[in-house]
């Protein structure tokens, strides 16, 4: 797959890109995109881009957030896809304490699933955990799921860590810029665990994500960290392809 890529790419660990129009999936054809799903439908939209656009890592999932209305029935159906199609990952999935834990229970059943796919099939996780980062990080632990990214991580620093000593990965966002606890990280995060992210579309205190926002990204990280562009960029890139087997 990569033969078909060229030299000067951008790599985006976590993006929901069934929600962006198509005159703005034909311009992000410098970046190499992991594209995370909301639910079965969404992980159908998202496969169906990674068979138009060659520059496109699906991810199935089912979101923290969606998990209110999502029958258990589609567990199934996502593993369905999973044994028919080119998934490459498993995402947005994960646990959350801070925005809906009043699902807390629920969540917990499917989280588990989505590791015993993960574990299974061999793919990645893709991972949103607010305020549930040790529970995130003991089960992953526990079910000795080798392969996951923590996207937009805010969590304590010293199961910062724990995580990338164990191999897992923490994904930094645009919103470093604005969001100090996030900057935080960056600031911290072991390089070799490091990579970036945009979660577009979403819109963060007036800010638009989108991969067009990583050049921009990557620029702040180099001089947060005190190390080259060129540098950095590298070693983002050889993370990116180590994890998503590139």
């Amino acid at each position: 797959m990569c033969s078909s890529w060229g030299l000067l790419m951008y790599f985006d660990a976590h993006c929901h890109l069934h929600e962006f129009n198509e005159e703005e999936i034909r311009g992000l054809k410098d970046y190499i995109i992991v594209a995370v799903s909301d639910d079965l439908e969404t992980s159908i939209k998202t496969i169906k881009l990674a068979e138009n656009y060659s520059n496109v890592l699906p991810c199935v999932g089912v979101h923290p957030w969606s998990i209110d209305e999502a029958p258990v029935s589609c567990l199934e159906e996502i593993e369905k896809l999973i044994a028919l199609y080119e998934v490459r990952g498993i995402g947005e999935v994960g646990l959350d304490r801070k925005f809906v834990p009043q699902t807390f229970s629920k969540q917990l059943k499917f989280f588990e699933k989505f590791i015993r796919l993960s574990v299974d099939y061999g793919l990645p996780m893709n991972i949103h955990a607010p305020d549930a980062w040790r529970d995130v990080y003991e089960l992953l632990i526990r079910h000795d799921v080798e392969k996951a990214v923590i996207h937009w991580y805010t969590g304590p620093l010293d199961l910062l860590e724990e995580l990338t000593a164990k191999g897992y990965y923490i994904s930094i966002n645009p919103a470093v810029e604005i969001q100090k606890k996030h900057m935080r990280i960056a600031a911290k995060v072991n390089l070799r665990g490091m990579l970036v992210e945009s979660d577009g579309p979403y819109e963060y205190r007036g800010v638009r994500l989108t991969p067009k926002l990583i050049p921009r990204l990557l620029e702040v990280l180099a001089k947060t960290r005190g190390v080259k562009y060129e540098e950095l960029s590298s070693t983002i890139a050889l993370n990116f392809k180590r994890l998503f087997k590139i």
